[in-house]
């Protein structure tokens, strides 16, 4: 009498285990699984502390400004004629001095930008997040267009780069409170009034006004443009910029 068989030799086709071969979802719940799925990337995006984007601009900013030294260059004694005078090559180097001192001050002027909006900026996101890290990006950038203002002041070329650079950080900035302070959003504290909103978008557009004066400027007399951001404090003065 013939054994039994203990098996066909087949491998088994049953595949409820894959979830290639699971059976679909319906609609309801692949809804839940979507409202799931963005529950946790917001809590994800809560990661992220307001406190870090902080520390970082703050190191970024004192990099730019300790950059902006390095402009000031005087030659190798060695490659002087005996008869040069420290004076006239110190006078020589007024211009470049002088970008020195313009862009710290503009750099000081969007430092103190970033420190008040985030003295009331209490959280952030993702997309917060990369309007900062963008605005980081040009920021680093204000020492090499100040040094092409520097070697090419008379140029239409050098003048519209470092404006342009300043017109560009003061609109990230100025995007960067819209976004934090829409009701959509809502990143700042809830007890910041409307009204101080509305004032600190309208400072936030100074620099931007300014820079497209510069602009203009740039394609007329190249050389006077470093001379309109000296306008700022005037600006500020404006009733459109206050009220």
């Amino acid at each position: 009498m013939a054994g039994k068989r203990k098996g066909t030799g087949k491998k088994s086709t049953d595949r409820t285990g894959d979830p290639l071969f699971s059976k679909p979802k319906t609609k309801a719940q692949q809804e839940a699984a979507d409202k799931k799925a963005v529950k946790v990337d917001k809590i994800v995006e809560k990661w992220v502390s307001s406190a870090r984007l902080q520390s970082l601009t703050d190191g970024i900013f004192a990099f730019a400004m300790t950059l902006l030294v390095l402009n000031l260059i005087l030659p190798d004694p060695a490659n002087l004629p005996p008869q040069t005078q420290l004076d006239d090559l110190l006078w020589k180097q007024s211009r470049a001095f002088y970008n020195y001192v313009l862009s710290f001050i503009l750099l000081a002027i969007f430092w103190m930008i970033h420190t008040q909006q985030f003295h009331v900026i209490k959280g952030t996101n993702r997309t917060h997040t990369w309007i900062n890290l963008t605005v980081m990006l040009f920021v680093v950038l204000i020492p090499f267009s100040t040094s092409v203002m520097a070697d090419y002041p008379h140029d239409t070329a050098a003048n519209v780069l470092f404006s342009l650079n300043m017109f560009i950080v003061g609109m990230l900035y100025y995007f960067n409170w819209s976004y934090a302070s829409s009701d959509k959003h809502r990143l700042i504290e809830p007890d910041v009034d409307d009204q101080a909103i509305e004032v600190a978008k309208r400072r936030g557009l100074m620099v931007p006004f300014v820079s497209i004066i510069a602009l203009i400027v740039a394609f007329i007399s190249p050389e006077y443009t470093g001379l309109c951001f000296l306008l700022i404090p005037i600006v500020k003065a404006l009733k459109p910029f206050n009220i």
